[in-house]
């Protein structure tokens, strides 16, 4: 997997967080700069006001209230300025991190939606969410901390040093910017101790996030098993570990600000001392002591919070760089054809004539064969727009072989070959973890196999995840709902605009309009995620009134009616079949339940990864085989 270097350099990482903005918010960056400028500036008239003021006041005892009145007012004005500077600035930074956040999400959900789907086999899903959460609030919080508080609190601390350094003699004004320093040391001492426990923790939370949303998914099987005491004192334990992490982290945080404390005190006691003694002295006026005193508690009042601001600041540059890996995953293999070009199509149309499997495996025609990269032979031709769709039904596998890249030595299909002509229904049958699912996965480009697979008389790897999608539905065993109403869900990938009596007319082929008719709002209900409002069977109806909205050309059913009644499934079965004979639809249907298959014109029994039988549904029953016995049930 690609992933960014973990010790990015800081200029590379803001480079990466300033293109999330569009070119009006980068324009803000500069514009933030000259305020922070004009604010470090309007911050030190206060400090020179008082001094002045003070001097101006000893040094005229009978001086009246009017005299003074305009110094104050000007004291008054600075500071509605300087306030009202910041708040600008605050609008413009927190205008900037909703673009940047806005953007930052989007790109993230689109690297995650075209990943490879190894990569979410291997990382819990509760875990990814809490990790882009946490890392995209990082990264959004990274520019605040930035033009909020770092920026800030160096603007005004340089602009203090540079009132210290012309207010007081430059020896006394060297010693008494040791603060910094000392101050600074103490903090990056801090942050170096207590680094790696921030990201420890930050990693532990993102686990028990992963664990419970595995939890809240089985939360009827918990239930069922009387599991919850037993989870909960799972997780008791593991909340137990956490807070001894964080209680030791607390302790040292304590410790760090217990030492900042003293060096403040103790170069607060030397700034009065040493300016009260210089004015004793006639080195430097009353006034000037104050002004003084005033500097230095806007240089120790940022530095009494650099802590926390570097601090944080490493934690986000950890979760900013953990986002940007989120951002660099690799795209999925079957992405990777959205450019090539219209002259592979051409090519491939150059094989006029249907070949069976062996003519196909012993000649190798034009056109883009899959490696086992990932990345086919036209990668890299660039300049044209149109991309291949497959012209038939047609549906060839020559040598077919798979395995999970996770255990690559595991093969999953071996072998395979066979051909389906364009309207024909075929069933695909076998024991469970034969080998059904990941064949299905495969014709329809979601896992990568070797070998050849045609459709029409195209590769597979020709065809973009578009092209596919247009012409190629598949209905899983576990239907996906979103919620949304019922209406949107039936539309779901639909890239037109579909009237509601399309819809209707959907819903009665899949047998589940009558239900529709009685939800409060009919087609308008509001569906709970995943659909938990609906019954299971209501959920794979609706799921399959999508296929009668879209008319593909080539329909995979994948265990499509298991939660349906007799009835239900005998109903939508023949709407199948309508639709087969209609639109000449390509039909491959799995199905543990034989009855389903008994209209096929061929059956694909599939054992262990390789194909062994084949035949009519009658032909099979009647020959001794592992069809045979999955119908008699003695294989399961």
């Amino acid at each position: 997997m690609c992933v960014m270097n973990q010790n990015e350099t800081p200029k590379k990482l803001w480079r990466k967080i300033f293109d999330l903005l569009p070119q009006r918010q980068k324009l803000s960056f500069f514009l933030i700069l000259v305020i922070l400028a004009v604010s470090a500036v309007l911050s030190q008239l206060t400090p020179l006001a008082v001094g002045y003021l003070t001097d101006r006041v000893l040094a005229e005892p009978d001086v009246t209230f009017l005299a003074v009145l305009p110094v104050l007012l000007v004291i008054l004005l600075v500071n509605v300025v300087n306030e009202v500077i910041k708040v600008a600035r605050r609008l413009i930074v927190e205008d900037t991190a909703t673009q940047a956040e806005k953007n930052a999400r989007q790109r993230a959900a689109s690297s995650l939606l075209m990943a490879p789907l190894s990569y979410f086999r291997s990382h819990m899903t509760g875990n990814i969410h809490g990790r882009l959460n946490r890392s995209l609030d990082g990264t959004i919080k990274l520019i605040k901390l930035m033009f909020m508080d770092f920026a800030p609190a160096v603007t005004t601390g340089i602009a203090a040093i540079v009132t210290i350094f012309i207010q007081l003699p430059v020896p006394v004004a060297c010693l008494v910017i040791l603060v910094i320093p000392v101050g600074t040391f103490i903090v990056l001492r801090q942050i170096g101790t207590q680094k790696g426990i921030r990201v420890e923790l930050m990693e532990t939370k993102a686990d028990m996030d992963g664990m419970m949303v595995e939890l809240l998914g089985g939360i009827e099987t918990i239930r069922a098993l009387d599991g919850a005491q037993a989870e909960g004192d799972r997780i008791l334990a593991r909340s137990e570990q956490l807070r001894r992490k964080e209680m030791r982290h607390h302790r040292a945080m304590a410790f760090y600000d217990c030492l900042k404390f003293i060096n403040e005190a103790v170069f607060s006691v030397l700034v009065i001392g040493i300016s009260v003694l210089l004015a004793s002295r006639g080195r430097i006026s009353i006034g000037t002591v104050l002004t003084a005193y005033l500097c230095f508690t806007q240089l120790t009042g940022p530095l009494r919070e650099l802590h926390r601001i570097l601090d944080e600041f490493s934690e986000c540059v950890v979760l900013a760089n953990d986002y940007f890996r989120i951002l660099e995953l690799p795209v999925d293999f079957s992405y990777l054809t959205e450019d090539i070009p219209v002259k592979v199509q051409e090519e491939n149309s150059a094989v006029q004539t249907k070949k069976s499997p062996d003519e196909m495996c012993s000649e190798h025609p034009a056109g883009l064969s899959a490696n086992s990269s990932g990345h086919s032979e036209a990668e890299g031709l660039t300049g044209l727009t149109e991309l291949s769709r497959p012209q038939t039904g047609d549906i060839r596998l020559c040598n077919v072989n798979f395995s999970y890249p996770e255990k690559s030595e595991q093969r999953i299909l071996k072998n395979i070959s066979f051909s389906i002509p364009a309207g024909t229904f075929v069933g695909i049958a076998g024991p469970s973890g034969c080998g059904k699912s990941s064949l299905i996965k495969v014709i329809d480009r979601l896992e990568q196999a070797q070998g050849e697979i045609f459709l029409g008389e195209a590769e597979l790897s020709s065809f973009s995840r578009r092209a596919l999608a247009e012409n190629i539905a598949l209905v899983p065993q576990t239907p996906f709902i979103i919620a949304d109403t019922v209406y949107h869900n039936i539309c779901y990938g639909m890239k037109r605009e579909v009237s509601l009596e399309e819809v209707r007319e959907a819903a009665r082929k899949a047998n589940i309009a009558a239900d529709i008719e009685k939800l409060p709002g009919s087609y308008q209900f509001e569906l709970s995620e995943g659909g938990a409002n609906l019954s299971g069977g209501q959920r794979q109806r609706i799921a399959l009134a999508r296929i009668f909205l879209k008319k593909p050309k080539i329909l995979i059913l994948d265990e499509a009616t298991s939660a349906l009644d007799n009835t239900s499934e005998k109903l939508i079965q023949a709407q199948i079949e309508k639709m087969k004979e209609d639109c000449g639809t390509t039909v491959i249907s799995i199905a543990h339940r034989l009855s389903t298959l008994q209209n096929c014109d061929e059956i694909i029994v599939i054992d262990k990864g390789e194909i062994v039988q084949k035949g009519t549904f009658q032909n099979l029953r009647e020959t001794p085989g592992i069809f045979r016995d999955m119908a008699l049930g003695i294989v399961k």
